[in-house]
């Protein structure tokens, strides 16, 4: 949006209680605020921790805060239950005591205090639109008129129009995180999750700002920092895939190293970074929204709830959309990988994109599209689904509800990876002979079939996985690194 929101000037009338600026924030503040007395605001705090505390047991462990967040219609997947408990629980034994929870709510009022305070810039005692707008902005996030009045509406209980303290207080009073304007803003979009009617989905214009750009940024990282790191075995896989006579590792080693030396191992190294990062940023991006659809679609309350074939579904279609996203670059990539192998110069991205227009007319960019979809699907479903399983079930029987650590995603990722690559690797030489091999070349291939037929008359089932030990190999890591530098993005970008 281009400036302020429409009419939010006409609030102003309707605040009331004028709050002078404080100096160092106390509770009395607080309570001047909220317009309680001491005991009440202590019968207001022990009546929370006995909505928590339904046995009377005298104590709060996370199953009494996960289920009374539930009854809140807070949502479970974004672990505030765990946070809730870690933020209360002085002495770090699972238990919160009433003198806890206490403490947690004298900080936390304060805390809420202090922003309502740095927001309500006319410290008039309540928070008008176009403060809670300035705020916002100010924040980088930038929200329209509508997402605004969602906002205003979600915290206004009297529906006045505006934010007193009390309700800013009640609405964050159990987010456990500092109380920063992003961060309140993640909370209310989260929220509204399930606080909209029967069904759970994303309210029109709230996460349209943050989660996609997130999202899109932790799989590209993810993906360039693997293919990056993995070029070599990914050159040299491509090189035997293509050989029709006998392939060894050690002679097309050799002939990598004469023809570029270190470089060499990384020719087309450039492509493939510009080439994956916006493949792996659209497939997991396109799989988690494709989650929330099946999820929605079921009437479930969870991602986690998808199953095992709602996985490989999302895994399958978010591939493929993706392959067929960026697979001209996945062509001149395989070409500037082969070309030049038997003694021939290296050409440029520009020349040889070129020449492939020129001579090939522009279907050749896509040729081996077919096969590269048949395999991807499978892949994609097998891995992004085998990966999520087998994370689950650590957390379930090895780590009993814990968060799984780098080792664990590791081997998690190392499985999944180097399962689906083996499943599919009969299409994945199918594919790339497909695209090393001019289209209107002597001795070219005419078609998928062909390639199938001419492979296994020449060199039998083993030419269908030549390439397959340096690609298992760059399997594991590429893999293992790939899912665990998304997963610190995700919680670096507070996407989990």
């Amino acid at each position: 949006m281009g400036g302020k929101p429409k009419n939010v000037e006409e609030s102003g009338s309707k605040c009331c209680n004028p709050v002078k600026k404080p100096g160092p924030v106390t509770m009395d503040h607080v309570l001047l605020a909220s317009q309680e007395t001491k005991e009440e605001r202590e019968l207001r705090i022990s009546s929370l921790f006995s909505f928590f505390d339904t046995t009377n047991a005298g104590y709060l462990d996370y199953a009494r805060i996960e289920a009374g967040l539930s009854a809140l219609q807070i949502p479970s997947e974004y672990k505030y239950a765990k946070d809730l408990l870690n933020a209360c629980d002085a002495d770090k034994d699972g238990r919160v005591n009433y003198q806890d929870f206490k403490k947690y709510m004298d900080d936390k009022e304060l805390e809420l205090y202090r922003i309502f305070q740095a927001i309500d810039v006319e410290h008039n005692g309540c928070i008008l639109p176009e403060e809670l707008w300035e705020a916002l902005v100010k924040a980088g996030i930038q929200i329209d008129d509508e997402e605004l009045a969602r906002f205003v509406e979600r915290v206004d209980k009297d529906n006045n129009g505006v934010i007193t303290f009390e309700e800013w207080r009640d609405f964050l009073l159990l987010y456990p995180h500092e109380a920063t304007i992003e961060n309140i803003y993640h909370y209310l979009e989260r929220v509204c999750l399930v606080d909209i009617g029967e069904h759970t989905v994303i309210p029109a214009g709230i996460s349209k700002h943050i989660h996609a750009s997130r999202y899109l940024i932790a799989g590209g990282v993810a993906g360039a920092a693997s293919r990056t790191a993995t070029a070599p075995l990914d050159i040299l896989k491509v090189i035997l895939q293509v050989q029709t006579g006998q392939a060894r590792i050690v002679p097309a080693v050799k002939n990598i190293w004469s023809e570029g030396g270190l470089f060499g191992f990384f020719r087309g190294n450039g492509l493939n970074v510009i080439k994956v990062t916006p493949e792996s940023a659209i497939r997991f991006y396109t799989y988690e929204m494709l989650k929330t659809v099946i999820v929605n679609s079921k009437g479930q309350e969870t991602k986690a709830d998808i199953g095992t074939m709602g996985r490989l579904l999302a895994g399958g279609i978010a591939g493929a959309v993706a392959q067929t996203a960026i697979y001209p670059m996945d062509l001149v990539k395989t070409r500037i990988q082969t070309c030049s192998y038997g003694g021939g110069k290296v050409p440029s991205l520009g020349s040889l994109s070129k020449d492939i227009w020129v001579h090939e007319g522009p279907r050749a960019f896509y040729r081996g599209l077919f096969p590269s979809l048949l395999g991807i699907i499978p892949y994609a479903g097998i891995d992004l689904s085998a990966y999520e399983t087998l994370k689950d079930m650590s957390k379930k029987y090895i780590l009993h509800d814990g968060e799984p650590g780098p080792l664990v995603q590791l081997g998690c990722g190392t499985v999944s990876g180097a399962l689906g690559a083996t499943c599919v690797y009969p299409l994945q030489v199918v594919r790339t002979r497909m695209q090393a091999h001019r289209a209107n070349a002597g001795a070219g291939y005419n078609g998928m079939a062909d390639v199938f037929r001419r492979t296994f008359e020449h060199e039998g089932w083993r030419g269908f996985y030549k390439g397959i030990f340096p690609n298992l190999l760059k399997v594991v890591p590429s893999a293992s690194i790939t899912y665990m530098v998304y997963e610190y993005m995700k919680k670096g970008l507070d996407l989990d």
